[in-house]
């Protein structure tokens, strides 16, 4: 079986597992182009039992998100989340972001949305992998004694907080824009 085909049968299976859990939620695709050394290296990862990313849009007992802003993109907002690591389902990887991240254990919810990307390699067409970005709704609840404090656990987040719904971000990443408008209109 190829990578592709590996690859693709592993984010189906995965999707289809979150859905049985969840229920339905949105499924954004993408396809990105790489170049050899990225795409090979993502093969690797693939091979070894990486498949993609897992995050959560947390909010508290007072309808707060929890927000991040990395290094690596310093002038927006994301949620907290990060690479899978192999083994786990992609509830345990968020919970595992979240919490290296800022030091809050979430209790996951539902699912925001799942995005399939397929990877092509740029000199080869015909070589692909598929990834899976899965963002996930989740709570802390400060009612039962849970800890709502942020205590930033990784040195490339740069800072974390908790945003009102009627005093966001300026700068969010471009796949929470919308999540960010939905939240401000449940909330006004």
């Amino acid at each position: 079986m190829s990578i592709d085909e590996r690859t693709r049968a592993e984010v189906d299976r995965r999707l289809e597992r979150l859905e049985s859990e969840y229920g339905s939620f949105p499924i954004r695709e993408k396809t990105v182009t790489n170049e050899s050394l990225f795409f090979e290296q993502g093969v690797e990862l693939a091979r070894e039992g990486w498949i993609g990313d897992a995050g959560a849009w947390v909010t508290d007992a007072a309808d707060r998100a929890l927000l991040i802003r990395h290094e690596a993109d310093p002038e927006r907002w994301g949620t907290p989340g990060g690479g899978h690591e192999p083994g786990e389902t992609m509830g345990e990887t968020a919970r595992r972001e979240v919490r290296e991240e800022t030091g809050l254990e979430p209790t996951l919810t539902g699912v925001c949305f799942a995005r399939r990307k397929t990877v092509v390699h740029e000199d080869d067409p015909e070589r692909r992998f598929r990834m899976l970005t899965v963002i996930f709704e989740a709570d802390v609840d400060a009612g039962d004694g849970v800890e709502t404090a942020i205590r930033i656990g990784d040195d490339e987040i740069l800072e974390a907080r908790w945003f009102e719904a009627d005093d966001p971000p300026e700068a969010v990443h471009g796949f929470l824009e919308e999540r960010v408008e939905d939240w401000e209109t449940v909330t006004d």
